[in-house]
Formats: structure tokens, C-alpha cells, sequence
């Protein structure tokens, strides 16, 4: 009979433990941002003692009209010439900036030429920003993204979340733009 009792146990215990889902204590970390979600880009600059005002605003345009779309893919570049507008009161403008995303990264490179016609004399955007300058990129999701915080290769760049869908990159005092600049923002 003792037998029995140890043998039945043994049962209840293996079928207790066949019953716990390994995985019931480990839930699915789902990436920041999903592959495929589409993205528009609306870019906003402030200078100190300034009010905030769009990029098209500058040129007396509507404050989205020179909104940029781009699908998230981690194979390509989603702004590869960012910036870039053709046709406008100034003239064609260049990029200023490729702006790459994966799943968890937002990576920036500077591609404007030192010499280039509207960034080094319109826009007077080369050099150290002081204090209250802020070039800020708004980027809004078709969906809403993961994002909790960041870690950014710089002090001079934060990463703003507005809403579930709306993050803002805030590029601010002491970023030099210079050629070659560049930063990383790891997203969690």
C-alpha cells in the first residue's frame, strides 16, 4: 500500500508539473517600433528667445507642407535626404540629414555639403547650437509604437514622447553640425 501512495504521488506531482506553462513567467518583449508601420516626419526649428515654428513656415507655406512619409523597414533608409524640398521660395533645398530606423534604433548622419548653397548661407545651420536653439523632428507612427525610454550617443540630442504615437527628436545645445556629424538614439 505504501507503495502505492508513493507511486500515486509521484503521478500527481509529475502531472502538477507537466501543467505549469514554462512560459507563463515570461511575457513577450514586443520591439519599440514595428516593421512596416508608416511614418511622417514634420520638422520644427526654435531659435533662443524664439517661438517654435515650422520648417515651411519659414517660407510663408502651410505647416505641412513639407511633411516626409516613409514606411519603417530595417533594410533601408526611411529619410535618406531629409529636408530635402524642391520648388520652394528659396529655391531647391538639399537634405540635411539621412535618418535611418530599425526596430530599435534611430540613427542620424549629416549629408549637407559645408559649402552648400542654402544650409551654410539661408540657413546659417552649421556650428555648435547655443543655448534655446532646438531643431526638433517630429515623427508620427500609423500605429502606436513601444517606446518606454531611450539612451542617445549625445547630450545635446533627447528624445521627446508625446503620445502613443508621436515621438520628437530634440537636437539642441551643444550638437555641432558639422560634416560627418552623426548620433544614434537606442530606443527600449
Amino acid at each position: 500500500m505504501k507503495n502505492i501512495k508513493i507511486t500515486f504521488l509521484a503521478i500527481i506531482s509529475s502531472l502538477t508539473l507537466l501543467s505549469c506553462d514554462s512560459d507563463d513567467d515570461n511575457t513577450t518583449q514586443l520591439p519599440p517600433l514595428s516593421e512596416g508601420v508608416n511614418i511622417t516626419l514634420r520638422n520644427t526649428l526654435q531659435d533662443p528667445g524664439e517661438n517654435e515654428n515650422t520648417y515651411p513656415s519659414l517660407f510663408g507655406q502651410a505647416d505641412d507642407a513639407y511633411d516626409e512619409f516613409a514606411t519603417l523597414s530595417n533594410d533601408t533608409t526611411e529619410f535618406a535626404t531629409a529636408l530635402a524640398q524642391n520648388g520652394t521660395p528659396a529655391g531647391d533645398i538639399s537634405g540635411l540629414y539621412n535618418i535611418n530606423f530599425t526596430s530599435n534604433t534611430i540613427e542620424y548622419a549629416l549629408i549637407a555639403a559645408i559649402d552648400d548653397p542654402f544650409w551654410s548661407n539661408i540657413a546659417d545651420v552649421f556650428g555648435v547650437f547655443p543655448a534655446g536653439k532646438f531643431d526638433r523632428y517630429y515623427f508620427t507612427f500609423s500605429q502606436p509604437h513601444n517606446i518606454s525610454g531611450f539612451s542617445s550617443s549625445t547630450n545635446a540630442v533627447n528624445l521627446r514622447i508625446d503620445s502613443e504615437t508621436v515621438i520628437v527628436v530634440e537636437i539642441g545645445e551643444g550638437f555641432d553640425v558639422s560634416p560627418g556629424a552623426a548620433f544614434s538614439i537606442t530606443l527600449n
